[in-house]
């Protein structure tokens, strides 16, 4: 079993070894499921109708990808016990579930979790200690392997109902994250202003606190003109007066 296992988990590595335009990871997908279709495809017309389903258009964030992959066995091994599951509702459900999962993982991994890692990893470096990129590899790689993993064999025990499971898991974990993260970009954001100031005086330090306050202002939804007229007027009375 386990050995079974490992050979789809090690496939989900290479998902994006045969990205194209015209299936985009559809080849890679059916790369990572085909051992499981090997070991119960006996006639030839099953084995072909079976490769036109999972061999078409799939795309997914990767690291989720083990999840789908996981349910998608679930619902096949059922359709092959003939327990009321047939090619069309398979199909359906994964990409109902590449749809909603991405979605989710994509602002996890991409929005929350890699700036945190980064702006502490930059924090530390600030300070030249070495610790920040361990810190980083070791927080990534944990929500990482954790999916990429642990996705799998809860797709596999769960089928198509580990939505839900997972949203709430994300959920709760994302909230928590995203706040360590808006912390750790204040203090990296105040440690860069001091430091500048320490090694650029005020001048430096000025053109940082500006950044922000157009960071500011730009959030506000103004529209471009005015916002390009108050920044040339921040930047001219900056340039006059210092």
């Amino acid at each position: 079993m386990w050995r079974s296992h490992l050979n789809h988990l090690w496939r989900l590595f290479l998902l994006h070894g045969s990205r194209n335009e015209r299936t985009i990871d559809g080849l890679g997908f059916y790369h990572a499921i085909s051992p499981e279709l090997d070991a119960w495809s006996e006639e030839d017309y099953e084995m072909r109708e079976a490769v036109r389903r999972h061999m078409g258009y799939f795309n997914a964030n990767p690291i989720i990808t083990s999840y789908i992959l996981g349910a998608v066995i679930n619902m096949e091994r059922r359709r092959r016990r003939g327990e009321g599951v047939d090619s069309a509702y398979i199909e359906r459900m994964k990409s109902t579930l590449s749809a909603v999962l991405t979605a989710k993982g994509d602002y996890f991994f991409s929005v929350v979790l890699l700036p945190l890692g980064l702006t502490i990893a930059c924090i530390f470096a600030m300070y030249s200690w070495y610790l920040g990129p361990v810190i980083f590899l070791a927080l990534y790689n944990y929500f990482h392997l954790q999916a990429r993993i642990g996705g799998y064999l809860i797709g596999v025990r769960l089928g198509e109902g580990l939505g839900n499971k997972y949203i709430r898991h994300i959920f709760r974990e994302q909230g928590f994250l995203g706040g360590c993260a808006a912390f750790s970009a204040g203090v990296f954001s105040a440690l860069v202003l001091v430091r500048a100031g320490s090694y650029g005086g005020l001048r430096l330090s000025g053109w940082g606190i500006a950044a922000v306050v157009a960071f500011l202002v730009l959030r506000r939804k103004m529209s471009m003109i005015l916002s390009v007229i108050i920044v040339f007027i921040v930047s001219a009375a900056y340039l006059l007066l210092i």
